[in-house]
């Protein structure tokens, strides 16, 4: 048993012997074989050592740089990327002189963004920039060879190409061929130096601009900026800017990324606060350049100004040419519509939707002749060749014309032509005009006809004192003639022609100067009389007209004075006559008294038997002697009464008369005679019906009076009525109404004359009644139809006229 565990032992060390001398015979020739590797890959190396070493002498003595790309795919919107750079450090510097000063350490992305976005000259039709070519080649492979302007007026040669999995970028500046590597590097240093202190300094004027100007990179970077910049932006130099990025505004970067993209210059006009703190109103111009933005700023705070001042110009004329009732229509000088007013798609009756998409005013002419909107004309063509020639050839002066319609209105047409060569054409329908004109001067026609028919003298004198109207009557009241008066002479000069006729030079002066003042206060209605040098007796007045002239006018009064004096020394002679009368009639009158009291007297004794009886033939003559006694002394006494009225010695008792009584003791007077003669009485009047001021003996006189006229004129059988009723305003009407007899109509406006009667008597009853009634203010009315009757109406006030009453009773009130 021990003997076989040995036996296995021994075999088991026996097989990892062999294991292991065949394990390190293995690793023997695994090592041979690396050892004999190595030297390959290390013979490799050298020779790749050498070949990058002669790449690297290639690369180097080319004067130009060479940037390899290795990665694989490129977007559209990947940037530069990061290529290798080969290449002499002349090339480099060369280079660096155009890249963009600070950004970024990596030399080749400074380089490409310093020539990205300068113009190029190449084989294509466009001329893309070196970023537009090397985007296309890293992004399809398609290779260029292209020719960069520098802003100094070098020239960068670019190719690039693929080669195999890589992009190359071959750039070369053409001033470094044939110069000595060390001098162009010291070159470039000195030119780079001056490019980072003034980038454009050959370009003087543009730093000694009075406004700002910069310039933007394709990263839109401030690379230079002149000293107004600076100072807008409160900026302490060029660098400070540079270094800060100092824009004018927020809205600087985004514009100029616009002008980068698009190529297209752009301006705009905002307020921007400048680093003084000052607000004002600029306009920014932002270009495309070579190799970026080029930008100015200009003080446009003016310019906004009168920009809102002609913004709200057009906008009042385009209201007023809105609200005008002329019609108005623009053409520009391309002869197409420009612009209409409502007025003139009315007055055309015009589609707006037509004439607002532009027509040719040749066709506008054809519209409306289409439409029978034009005057007829025997050449259409020649009249429109010619109204179309004025774009090419306008007169001098282009007269107004009249339009004579189909229609039969008028237009007046005005032709106004522009600075630009365009014509505007106004329209005004003057038929309302045209037709008042004509009425106007008919109705000229018709006063100046009127005016000559005028016996008075008018003369219209305007505000410059010049005379504008006059008629024959001036002219012959002043011995002028028409010659005198035709050149529409001065009032002074007028005042010398009629000078010898009046001589007062005060009274000419007084009469200029309501001519031709303007004061309301001179110039006011006057009148008067002027006796002239031959006798003659002129009247005359002056009167303001409504338009500021003034109108005198004279009038020969001389045969009018000369009757007034006849007529007034007759009515003074009437007078004394009346007051002779009156006084006659008083005096008559009282000597009648005496006689006419013995006869009652004695009548009245033989009637009472004094004498002894008497028969009845006796009595009835001495009844009729009474009774003409009495009527004697009734007529006597209403003559002294209309005496006194007419010589306004009547003076009224005034108090409270009641209406009821005093008609009812009115009619007891009467009754008698009444039933002597079987007249009915009948008075209609309400007790009630109150009181008026008056004189109630007056009163009772006017009432017998209006009853004896009645009894006198009504047969027997007949009736008259007394009554009385109140009036408007509070007075009294009282009436007589009678069926007697009447009066016929030709009689009886003069019943109320003295002395007159239609059918006999003095005629004083009705005359003395309506002189009571004057005298208390109020009035009588008559109304009669012969056959029928009579009615008399007096009107009474409630208070009699104060002017009639007795002075004495007036004082008591006043008391």
């Amino acid at each position: 048993m021990l003997d076989q565990t040995i036996d296995i032992t021994f075999a088991v060390t026996t097989i990892a012997v062999l294991l292991a001398v065949i394990m390190g015979g293995i690793v023997l020739a695994l090592l041979g074989r690396v050892n004999r590797s190595e030297q390959r890959w290390k013979l490799r190396a050298r020779d790749l050592d050498h070949q990058i070493g002669h790449y690297d002498a290639v690369f180097g003595s080319y004067s130009g740089l060479v940037l390899v790309w290795d990665e694989g795919e490129v977007t559209a919107e990947a940037d530069f990327g990061e290529p290798r750079v080969f290449g002499s450090p002349a090339a480099l510097a060369s280079m660096l002189r155009f890249s963009e000063p600070g950004g970024s350490h990596n030399v080749a992305m400074r380089v490409l963004s310093g020539l990205a976005d300068l113009d190029t000259v190449s084989d294509k039709a466009k001329r893309p920039t070196l970023r537009t070519l090397l985007s296309s080649l890293r992004q399809s492979g398609e290779s260029f060879s292209a020719s960069i302007i520098l802003p100094e007026g070098q020239i960068i040669e670019a190719d690039g190409r693929v080669a195999g999995h890589q992009i190359v970028l071959w750039l070369q500046d053409a001033s470094l061929r044939g110069e000595d590597e060390r001098k162009a590097i010291s070159r470039f240093e000195t030119s780079r130096l001056t490019a980072e202190v003034d980038p454009v300094a050959f370009v003087e004027m543009m730093s000694r601009a009075p406004h700002p100007v910069w310039r933007l990179s394709s990263t839109r970077q401030i690379n230079w900026a002149n000293p107004v910049y600076i100072r807008a932006v409160g900026g302490n130099d060029l660098d400070d800017v540079i270094s800060r990025q100092l824009h004018l505004d927020a809205k600087a970067q985004s514009e100029a990324m616009a002008v980068l993209e698009t190529g297209s210059p752009s301006q705009s006009v905002r307020p921007i606060v400048t680093g003084g703190g000052q607000r004002m109103a600029m306009r920014i111009d932002l270009f495309p350049v070579s190799g970026g933005v080029g930008g100015m700023a200009m003080d446009a705070s003016e310019a906004e100004t009168l920009k809102r001042m002609l913004d709200r110009h057009l906008a009042a004329h385009d209201a007023w040419l809105g609200k005008t009732g002329e019609a108005v229509i623009s053409f520009a000088p391309d002869q197409t519509l420009r612009s209409f007013n409502q007025a003139f798609t009315t007055m055309f009756s015009l589609d707006v939707a037509w004439l607002q998409s532009g027509p040719s005013h040749a066709a506008l002419l054809d519209r409306l002749r289409e439409t029978e909107q034009l005057p007829p004309k025997s050449d259409y063509r020649q009249w429109k060749s010619q109204e179309l020639g004025l774009y090419t050839d306008w007169p001098n002066e282009v007269p107004e014309e009249t339009w004579d319609m189909p229609n039969g209105n008028l237009y007046r047409v005005v032709r106004l032509r522009d600075a630009e060569g365009g014509i505007t054409i106004l329209f005004s329908d003057i038929t309302d005009k045209m037709t008042l004109k004509s009425q106007l001067g008919t109705l000229i026609n018709v006063q100046r006809a009127t005016l000559d028919k005028l016996t008075e003298g008018i003369a219209v004198y305007g505000t410059d004192g010049r005379l504008r109207l006059h008629n024959s009557a001036f002219t012959k009241l002043w011995g002028l003639s028409e010659d005198d008066l035709r050149d529409s002479p001065r009032f002074a000069d007028i005042i010398e022609m009629c000078f010898p006729l009046y001589h007062d030079a005060e009274f000419w002066s007084d009469l200029k100067a309501r001519a031709t003042d303007p004061n309301p206060d001179v110039r006011r209605h006057v009148d008067g009389e002027i006796t002239c040098s031959d006798n003659r007796v002129m009247r005359w007045l002056s009167r303001p007209l409504p338009d500021g002239a003034t109108l005198i006018a004279w009038d020969d009064v001389t045969s009018s004075r000369r009757t007034e004096r006849a007529l007034r020394e007759r009515a003074e002679a009437l007078e004394e006559a009346d007051r002779m009368k009156s006084e006659f009639v008083g005096h008559v009158s009282y000597q009648l008294r005496t006689p006419l009291t013995t006869i009652a007297g004695y009548s009245d004794f033989l009637q009472n038997g004094g004498a002894g009886e008497l028969s009845d033939k006796q009595s009835e003559f001495v009844f009729a002697i009474q009774s003409a006694s009495e009527d004697l002394a009734k007529a006597i006494d209403d003559i002294l009464d209309i005496a006194a009225i007419e010589a306004d010695k009547l003076d009224l008792e005034l108090g409270d008369v009641d209406i009821f009584q005093l008609l009812d003791h009115s009619i007891d007077y009467v009754a008698t005679k009444a039933d002597d003669t079987r007249i009915s009485l009948d008075i209609v009047c309400d007790p009630e019906i109150g009181v008026v001021r008056a004189d109630e003996t007056r009163m009772k006189q006017v009432v017998y009076n209006l009853l004896a006229n009645a009894l006198r004129f009504t047969k027997p059988g007949g009736l008259i009525e007394l009554g009385a009723e109140r009036s408007a305003g509070g007075g009294v009407r009282l009436w007589v109404r009678d069926t007697g007899v009447g009066i016929p109509l030709n009689r009886q406006a003069a019943v109320f004359e003295s002395f007159e009667s239609s059918r006999g008597g003095v005629g004083l009853g009705l005359t003395l009644v309506q002189r009571i009634i004057d005298r208390h203010g109020g009035w009588v009315e008559l109304d009669s139809v012969e056959g029928q009757g009579t009615h008399v109406s007096c009107y009474l006030p409630r208070e009699a006229d104060p002017a009639g009453a007795h002075p004495e009773l007036f004082e008591v009130v006043d008391d």
